[in-house]
C-alpha cells in the first residue's frame, strides 16, 4: 500500500501558537498537540473563519518545533501573534484530491504511474497478476497455454496426450524386446537339448565299440587255445583289441564331455530366458527380469490414467451440479437448463430484461421476490483454516443477513445441504458442520420473502360472501342473481 498524500485525526484538540510567526516562518511551535496525527504531512489551519486565516502543511518536526509549508490551498502567508487560535482540520485541496482520484484511470490505488485500473467488462492484456484464490472458468475454456516445464506447471492437452504415447511406445517396445529375448532363449534351449541328444548317440556308439573289443579278445584267446601255431596271428588280433578297447574308452570320456558342455549350455539359456533375482553376467539381466519390469511400468501409468480421469471427472461433476442449479443472466425465461436437459425445481437465472433474480417451482418460473425491489443478495467469503461461523462484513464489506429458509449456501461452487452441511438459524451467521480449509470460498445467496396481497382466506371469504343455499333462502332467485 502506497503512503497517503497527508494524514488525518478525529481526536485533534484545538490549539494556540506558543509563540509568534512572521509571514516567511518555516518553523512554527504550538502550546498542545494532543490528537495531532503522528505521522507527516497533515494540515494546520491559522486562525481560521477570520480574514487573516492560513492553511500550512505540517512536513516534518524538529525538536518542538513543526516544519511547514506556508500559504497552502489558495491561502498566503501570513504574520500571527502568540496566542491564535490553530486546529487540525481539511481543506479544499483534500475534497479536489478525492475527486482527481474518481477521474483517475492509471497510477490509481498505489499501483505505480502508467499502471492501468483492471476493469471487468474492459477488454485489456494482463500481465504479472498471482491468483489469489482459485481461478472459476465459468465454463469456458483456457487457451494459448504453453506446454508445462515445471513442476506446478498447468498441463497442456497436447502435453498429455504426447506424454502418455510416449509411455505407451516404451511400454510396447520393452514387451517386444522381452519377447525376442525369449525367443533367442528358446532357440538355446533346443540347441542345448540336441547337444544333449548328440551326446548320447556318442556314448550308445562307445558301449557298441567296447562289445565288439570284448568280443574280439574272447575270439583269440579262443583261437590261441586251438592253434599254438597261429600265435602270431592271435598276437596280432589281441593288439587290434587292445586298440580298439583304448578308442572306445576315449570315445566314452568324449560323450560325458560333450554331455557335461550340452548341460552347462542349456542352465545359462535358462538363465538368460527366466532369472530375474540378480544378473546373468555382469550387469546384465536375464529377458524375464526386463519383462516384469516393463509390465509394472504398464501398470503403474495405466494406474496413473485413471486417477487422473477420476480427478477430472469429480471436478466435472462439481461444476455441472452448480450450473445446473443458477442458469446465470438470461433475456427470457430459460426452457431447458444449460445442458439442455429438463429444468431442476429450485433452479435460479437473472432475468436481464426484468432486472431481478427468478425461481423455477417446478411448473414454472416465479420472481424470487414479489414485496421487496432487493429480492436477492449473494455474500461472498474467503474461508481461514478451519473456519466453521460465517458472518458480518463479507469480502465485498456486505453483512450477513437473511430469511430463515430462504437461503443456499456454496462451498467452492458446491451447493451444501441444509442441516446436514451447514445450519443458518439465526438471520445473521452461517455455521458449517466441518471447517473450512485456509483460501476455501464460501457464497451465501439469500433470497426476499414475499407474500400475495389484497386477497381473502377461505374464513375470511366464508364469513364475506353469502352460500347460493343462504341466497334463495332470503327470496333470491340464482337464476336472476347469475343473469343481473
Amino acid at each position: 500500500m502506497s503512503t497517503p498524500a497527508r494524514y488525518y485525526s478525529s481526536i485533534a484538540v484545538r490549539t494556540t501558537l506558543a509563540s509568534s510567526i512572521t509571514s516567511t516562518d518555516t518553523e512554527l511551535s504550538v502550546a498542545a498537540d494532543t490528537g495531532f496525527p503522528q505521522a507527516f504531512p497533515f494540515t494546520l489551519i491559522l486562525e481560521k473563519d477570520s480574514a487573516n486565516e492560513e492553511i500550512v502543511t505540517v512536513t516534518g518536526e524538529v525538536g518542538t518545533a513543526y516544519v511547514v509549508v506556508r500559504g497552502v490551498d489558495g491561502t498566503a502567508g501570513r504574520s500571527h501573534a502568540a496566542g491564535t487560535a490553530v486546529e487540525h482540520g481539511v481543506a479544499a485541496l483534500d475534497f479536489t484530491d478525492f475527486r482527481a482520484h474518481e477521474a483517475a484511470s492509471v497510477d490509481a490505488h498505489g499501483i505505480g504511474v502508467s499502471n492501468a485500473v483492471v476493469g471487468t467488462g474492459t477488454a485489456q492484456t494482463l500481465s504479472n497478476k498471482t491468483l489469489g484464490s482459485n481461478l472459476a472458468a465459468g465454463g469456458n475454456r483456457v487457451t494459448g497455454l504453453a506446454d508445462p516445464t515445471n513442476a506446478q506447471d498447468a498441463v497442456t492437452k497436447n502435453w498429455a496426450e504426447t506424454g502418455m504415447t510416449s509411455q505407451l511406445n516404451q511400454a510396447t517396445a520393452a514387451k517386444t524386446a522381452a519377447e525376442a529375448a525369449q525367443g533367442l532363449a528358446e532357440a538355446a534351449q533346443l540347441a542345448a537339448e540336441q547337444a544333449e541328444t548328440n551326446a548320447e548317440t556318442a556314448e550308445t556308439g562307445a558301449i557298441a565299440a567296447q562289445g565288439l573289443a570284448e568280443a574280439a579278445q574272447l575270439a583269440a584267446e579262443n583261437a590261441k587255445d586251438d592253434a599254438e601255431t597261429a600265435e602270431l596271428g592271435a598276437q596280432a588280433a589281441q593288439g587290434l583289441a587292445e586298440t580298439a578297447q583304448l578308442a572306445a574308452e576315449a570315445a566314452e570320456t568324449g560323450a560325458l564331455s560333450a554331455q557335461g558342455a550340452a548341460e552347462a549350455a542349456r542352465d545359462e539359456a535358462q538363465d538368460w530366458a527366466i532369472k530375474t533375482d540378480a544378473p546373468v553376467s555382469g550387469t546384465s539381466f536375464g529377458a524375464k527380469y526386463y519383462s516384469d519390469l516393463a509390465a509394472v511400468e504398464a501398470t503403474d501409468a495405466a494406474q496413473a490414467a485413471v486417477d487422473a480421469a477420476q480427478s477430472a471427472a469429480a471436478a466435472a461433476a462439481s461444476f455441472e451440479d452448480f450450473d445446473r442449479r443458477y442458469l446465470g443472466a438470461k433475456s427470457s425465461p430459460p426452457a431447458l437448463d444449460n445442458e439442455g436437459q429438463a429444468l431442476e425445481t429450485g433452479a435460479l437465472y437473472y432475468d436481464t430484461v426484468e432486472g431481478k433474480m427468478f425461481i423455477y417451482d417446478g411448473a414454472g418460473w416465479l420472481p424470487a421476490s414479489a414485496a421487496s425491489v432487493q429480492s436477492f443478495v449473494l455474500y461472498e467469503y474467503t474461508a481461514t483454516a478451519s473456519q466453521t461461523t460465517f458472518s458480518g462484513a463479507d469480502d465485498n464489506s456486505v453483512s450477513l443477513v437473511y430469511t430463515v429458509g430462504l437461503t443456499q449456501v456454496f462451498l467452492n461452487g458446491v451447493l451444501l445441504m441444509p442441516g446436514e452441511d451447514y445450519a443458518a438459524t439465526d438471520g445473521s451467521s452461517v455455521v458449517l458442520v466441518s471447517g473450512a480449509a485456509a483460501s476455501d470460498s464460501l457464497a451465501v445467496a439469500a433470497f426476499g420473502s414475499f407474500s400475495v396481497a389484497n386477497t381473502y382466506t377461505i374464513a375470511q371469504a366464508d364469513a364475506t360472501f353469502a352460500t347460493k343455499a343462504e341466497l334463495e333462502t332470503a327470496g333470491f332467485n340464482a337464476f336472476f342473481l347469475i343473469g343481473a
